[in-house]
């Protein structure tokens, strides 16, 4: 029993163990044992479940809280009433990923404990809010079954830096059978309780949903009950601290499998970063959408450490559905990046511990994922500051976005810098007529170097990376009331360019001007015709998997209607005929995307309809079949849409295309903006016909549009 053991009041890192000295003889005799602890990642879980086996073994109970911030608005929700999960960062959803994918061989048999703990119906979780700041205490309360109480409380998570002494760490110990209980652990075993009933003044604890317990309930039974000797067999082979905090952090590695599937780096890969680590780990690699550049690139990653010894990784990308697909990636090669978007309180203690652990040499492997938008921070660049520039590997993934002059300023100095793009100089100002310098491919170039490999679509398509496709064109022309805008606004923006004039204020004209065309070819009337006439003859056997790209143009005359008026137009279109669909815009929050995404590889939605928002790094390998009605003459935006269903995915032959090509009124023949607009268009079918498996057929549509 607790009674027995003769405690010290005072435990210390640097002075005493406080896994061996404190926690397992103190969960040895425990029946029942309350924590709580301040901000959670899978370290502070697992030290918080250090010598669990011990209670388990006891068939001990035990309750968790744990501390999240969350900001004003975010609390009010949770307080009214709000699921976690609603909320567009759900604490539920980060425990759920952090069991699931530890850092470290030690780390996963104790959160196994924990997992294990759930499915038994033995251990409670919340969830602890402020409305300013976050609750930070560490207490804990420990029970034996002669009801004698070990009350603890002081300043260590037992995280890896406080083992690793940068953090000075303690614990402070009061007994229920001696004096220092009532008056001071007593208090501490009251607080607990108030924070757990949520009756502490401004702090507000959150159940765990019950759908959490039962995913986690889940993955316990496909993991099996751990083996409750482990740790101590580990220690008593490990008794010095040193090796104890090694073991806790399991470097990164090359896996045997990838989403089930055996793993082994392609050729077209493989050549990819020899050509990049020849030219002094610089350089872009431009490889076709679908060919593997993340994969490429966190291989290559791999490799880099073996031979450094010590790398600090920065992966930058445009938007967070691709940081979070980088994120999984990199736990598939035992990496857990930083996840640097969302909300900064999230991230930004946590990182700023280990850019500290990476400068003092107390840890060398660091890596993070983060989105342009904080890449251009001060909090970020600050963070950045400092660190050895040889060590740092930077990788740019649609690195065409790093050509704006914001963004650019922003980039590190490192030695070791990739970049990652199927278009690397393509812009989405390739819309515009422009008479002013671009400087974006040179800023490119002088930071990532010139293109070191190249892999085509032609070359994935030939080895069996990409799936082949068919190529379906529909001819939509413009009403005569649509030609005589058009035609309008082609004059003004001939009118512009030749003027010459380079200012900000005819940039600005001209922008305005250009995307106004560009809307208007968009919103062509005949286009919705006949996609009304194409999906009514799909039988329902042929909707599954489905995309629906639609355009972003709307006209601006009718205030009165929304921006994505396209987008509700073809879901009606739809709904119409009989499809189950869902739109897939930016109106939508990451959870809605995920559900929404899930729902269609499952087949409860038939198609997604969508604008930009699936251009880049979104994947979709399920999806089969393709309608274009964004008529863009943006070659980035066309090539991305074409890779984008070309992904391979179990019984997928191959691809369907169907692209609605806007050719003028007939009564246009002769003007020269329609002939302009006739060879944009046939930029680019000719692109897309050249690798298409139908192309004989498609002869015909090619002289209507060239004959026109």
């Amino acid at each position: 029993m607790l009674k027995g053991y003769e405690w010290k009041y005072v435990y210390r890192t640097g002075t005493d163990n406080l896994l061996t000295d404190f926690y397992i003889p103190a969960l040895a005799r425990a029946k029942f044992y309350n924590r709580a602890v301040g901000f959670f990642s899978s370290h502070i879980l697992s030290a918080a479940a250090q010598g669990l086996s011990s209670l388990i073994k006891n068939n001990g109970k035990m309750r968790l809280i744990i501390g999240h911030p969350l900001d004003a608005v975010e609390y009010e929700a949770v307080k009214n009433g709000k699921q976690l999960e609603e909320l567009d960062f759900s604490p539920a959803s980060a425990l759920n990923e952090a069991l699931q994918y530890p850092a470290g061989d030690l780390e996963t048999y104790r959160l196994q404990l924990l997992c294990w703990m759930i499915a038994c119906r033995n251990l409670e979780i919340k969830f602890a809010f402020r409305k300013k700041g976050m609750y930070h205490e560490k207490i804990g309360v420990l029970i034996d079954g002669n009801n004698d109480k070990l009350v603890f409380q002081g300043s260590a998570n037992e995280s890896l830096n406080a083992m690793q002494d940068l953090n000075a760490e303690s614990i402070s110990t009061y007994p229920s059978w001696e004096s220092v209980y009532q008056t001071h652990g007593l208090e501490y075993e009251r607080a607990f309780d108030q924070v757990w009933n949520s009756k502490q003044l401004g702090t507000y604890c959150v159940q765990l949903p019950s759908k959490d317990y039962n995913r986690i309930a889940e993955l316990a039974a496909v993991i099996g009950k751990p083996n409750l000797d482990i740790e101590l067999d580990f220690l008593s082979q490990r008794r010095d601290l040193g090796l104890f905090v090694s073991n806790l952090m399991t470097s990164p590695f090359i896996p045997n499998s990838l989403l089930g599937n055996p793993f082994q780096i392609r050729d077209h890969q493989r050549k990819a970063l020899e050509s990049w680590r020849a030219n002094d780990y610089k350089g872009i690699l431009k490889l076709a959408t679908g060919a593997g550049k993340t994969i490429t690139a966190i291989y290559g990653t791999v490799k880099v450490l073996d031979v450094s010894e010590r790398l600090f990784v920065v992966v930058a990308v445009p938007y967070i559905e691709l940081a979070n697909q980088w994120v999984q990636v990199f736990r598939s090669f035992r990496i857990n990046a930083h996840k640097c978007f969302i909300k900064k309180s999230n991230w930004y203690e946590k990182l700023q511990a280990d850019v500290l652990a990476f400068k003092t040499r107390s840890i060398d492997f660091c890596c993070l994922v983060v989105v342009n938008a904080t890449l251009s921070s001060s909090s970020f660049q600050i963070l950045l500051r400092d660190l050895p520039r040889n060590k740092i590997l930077f990788i740019g993934d649609e690195c065409h976005h790093h050509g704006a002059e914001n963004i650019s300023n922003s980039l590190p100095d490192t030695h070791m810098r990739m970049g990652l793009s199927a278009t690397p100089y393509r812009s989405d100002e390739e819309e515009i007529e422009s008479p002013f310098p671009d400087y974006a491919k040179e800023r490119i170039t002088n930071y990532y170097g010139n293109v070191v490999c190249e892999y085509t679509l032609s070359d994935a398509i030939s080895d069996g990376v990409l799936t082949p496709y068919n190529y379906h064109i529909h001819l939509a022309y413009l009403t005569s009331c649509e030609q005589e805008e058009f035609k309008d606004l082609s004059n003004e923006i001939t009118a512009l360019v030749k003027s010459g004039r380079n200012n900000d204020a005819d940039r600005k004209v001209l922008v305005y001007l250009c995307g106004k065309r560009s809307r208007l070819l968009g919103a062509a009337e005949e286009k919705f015709d006949l996609l009304k006439d194409i999906v009514a003859r799909v039988d329902s056997a042929n909707r599954y998997h489905s995309l629906f790209y639609c355009a972003e143009g709307y006209h601006d005359n009718d205030e009165s209607e929304s921006p994505i008026r396209q987008v509700s137009r073809v879901s009606k279109i739809l709904a119409d005929e009989g499809w189950r669909t869902t739109q897939f815009t930016c109106l939508e929050s990451s959870e809605k995307r995920k559900q929404i995404l899930d729902s269609f590889l499952h087949g409860d939605i038939q198609g997604l309809v969508s604008m930009k928002v699936l251009d880049e790094g979104i994947d979709i390998p399920a999806c089969s079949q393709a309608y274009i009605l964004a008529s863009t003459r943006n070659p980035r935006q066309y090539i991305q849409r074409r890779g984008r269903i070309l992904r391979k995915f179990p019984g997928k032959k191959y691809a369907e295309i169907h692209d609605f090509v806007v050719l003028p009124n007939p009564s246009a023949r002769n003007d020269p903006s329609s002939e302009r607009l006739k060879t944009a268009e046939l930029e680019r079918v000719y692109d897309f016909l050249e690798l298409a498996r139908n192309k004989a057929e498609n002869l015909q549509k090619i002289d209507e549009i060239g004959n026109f």
